[in-house]
C-alpha cells in the first residue's frame, strides 16, 4: 500500500475512534454525521464486505492517481483525504473498522428515534443503539420491544464503565456476558464494568427493571450476582426478581423466584427473601419492611410510619415487627396460627409496639434472655 494510502488509511480510522471516544471537532463531527445519514443498510449479516473493500481500494486509488498537480505535499494529501470521502458518501454503503481497540461498528438504520435506548461508554460517549453497536453484540427485535444481546461483545481496554438506558415507552431486554437477562422499563437504566463476569458480577440498577439472572461457577464455587441501587444491596445466585427505584427516597424489590440476601446500605445486616416477598426501604429510615402481600393499605401504612395488618397469621406478623427491630420473637404453632387484624404506630421501641398489641388482642408477651415470647392470654 502506498505511504498516501496508507496516510488515507490512518486518517479514517482515526477520525472514527475520536468520534468514539468523544475527541472529535465540529467540523469532524459533521463528517461522521454525513456518513451516518448516507448509509442504508438493513442486514448487517449480509454484506459482501469483500467485494465493498474491492471497490473502495479501486476508488481510492482512482482518487489519488488522478492528475492533479499540486506542489504542496500537505495540501495533496488532503485532497486525497477529500476524494476517499467523496467516494464513501457516493457509495452509500458501510465503513465498518473492525480493529482490536474500536468498540463500536456503526449500523445505522433510516427508522431511527430519539427515545430509542442508549449506551454510554465511560459516562462521556453517548450512541443510539439503533444506530450502533458494540462489536459482536447483536440486536433482535422481539413483538414491540428489542432484545441487545451483549454475549459476544468485544471488551476493550479504552471502556471501564457501561451503561445503558432506556428512554422509550416499551421495556427493553439486555443480555449480559454471563446470560443474565435484564428488562429495563421506561426511564430506567443498569450500568456495570466492561471486566463484567470475569472475577465478579455487580451491576448498579436505576428505575424499574427486571432480572432473570443465569447461575455461574467459577472453580467449583458459585459466583454470586450483585445489584446495588441508591438505598440497597441485592445478592443471588440465581433468580428472578424486580428492582423499583422510581419513588423518590423509597425503593422496593419483588423476588419471584429463588431466594436474595437483601442489604439496606445506610444500616448493618441482611435479609432472606423468599418467592413472593416484598421488601420496602427508605432513605430516612434505615430498615427494611418485607412483606408477602402487596396490597395498597398495607404500603400506604407503611409510608406513614405504620405497621398494617389484615387477617395475618400471628407468626407472620411477629416475624416482620422482629426483622424491623432486629429481635427474634418464639410462639407456639397454635399460637402463631391465630391471625390480627390491626394498624400499629412503628414505634421507636418494639416493647411500645408490643405493648398496643397486647391492648387490643388476646396475647401476651414475655422476654428472657433477649428472645421474645409470645403466649395467649
Amino acid at each position: 500500500m502506498s505511504t498516501s494510502k496508507t496516510r488515507i488509511r490512518v486518517f479514517i480510522i482515526n477520525i472514527f475512534n475520536k468520534y468514539l471516544s468523544g475527541k472529535t471537532s465540529e467540523n469532524e463531527d459533521q463528517l461522521i454525521e454525513k456518513i451516518y445519514d448516507r448509509l442504508d443498510i438493513h442486514d448487517l449479516d449480509h454484506i459482501d464486505y469483500e467485494s465493498i473493500n474491492k471497490d473502495i481500494k479501486q476508488q481510492v486509488d482512482a482518487a489519488i492517481t488522478r492528475k492533479i498537480k499540486i506542489s504542496n505535499r500537505k495540501k495533496h494529501y488532503q485532497i486525497a483525504v477529500a476524494a476517499s470521502v467523496l467516494f464513501v458518501l457516493s457509495l452509500g454503503a458501510l465503513f465498518l473498522y473492525q480493529g482490536k481497540d474500536t468498540i463500536m461498528s456503526l449500523s445505522r438504520s433510516k427508522h431511527t428515534a430519539r427515545d430509542f435506548p442508549q449506551l454510554t461508554f465511560n459516562r462521556e460517549h453517548r450512541i443510539n443503539l439503533l444506530d450502533s453497536l458494540p462489536v459482536g453484540s447483536t440486536l433482535h427485535k422481539k413483538g414491540e420491544g428489542h432484545i441487545l444481546d451483549l454475549t459476544h461483545m468485544e471488551r476493550s481496554q479504552k471502556v471501564e464503565l457501561i451503561e445503558i438506558n432506556n428512554p422509550s415507552e416499551t421495556p427493553f431486554t439486555v443480555v449480559l456476558k454471563d446470560q443474565t437477562k435484564v428488562s429495563l422499563n421506561k426511564h430506567s437504566s443498569v450500568s456495570f464494568q466492561s471486566n463484567f463476569g470475569i472475577h465478579s458480577r455487580e451491576v448498579m440498577a436505576v428505575g424499574e427493571v427486571d432480572f432473570d439472572v443465569s447461575k455461574q461457577q467459577s472453580q467449583d464455587k458459585w459466583v454470586p450476582f450483585t445489584v446495588r441501587t441508591k438505598l440497597q444491596t441485592i445478592e443471588v445466585l440465581g433468580t428472578q426478581f424486580h428492582v423499583s427505584t422510581t419513588i423518590p427516597g423509597e425503593e422496593n424489590v419483588l423476588l419471584k423466584e429463588g431466594s436474595i440476601r437483601l442489604a439496606h446500605n445506610h444500616s448493618d445486616g441482611t435479609v432472606m427473601l423468599k418467592p413472593g416477598d416484598k421488601a420496602f426501604l427508605q432513605e430516612i429510615q434505615p430498615k427494611i419492611m418485607i412483606s408477602s402481600q402487596s396490597s395498597k393499605a398495607k404500603i400506604d401504612s407503611w409510608r406513614r410510619g405504620e405497621f398494617y395488618f389484615e387477617n395475618e397469621k400471628l407468626r407472620q406478623v411477629m416475624d416482620e415487627i422482629g426483622t424491623w427491630y432486629g429481635k427474634s420473637i418464639e410462639m407456639s404453632d397454635d399460637t402463631g396460627a391465630k391471625t390480627l387484624t390491626g394498624i400499629f404506630t412503628r414505634y421507636n421501641t418494639i416493647e411500645d409496639v408490643l405493648h398496643m398489641i397486647a391492648l387490643t388482642n388476646s396475647v401476651d408477651f414475655k422476654e428472657k434472655k433477649g428472645v421474645i415470647y409470645v403466649t395467649v392470654k
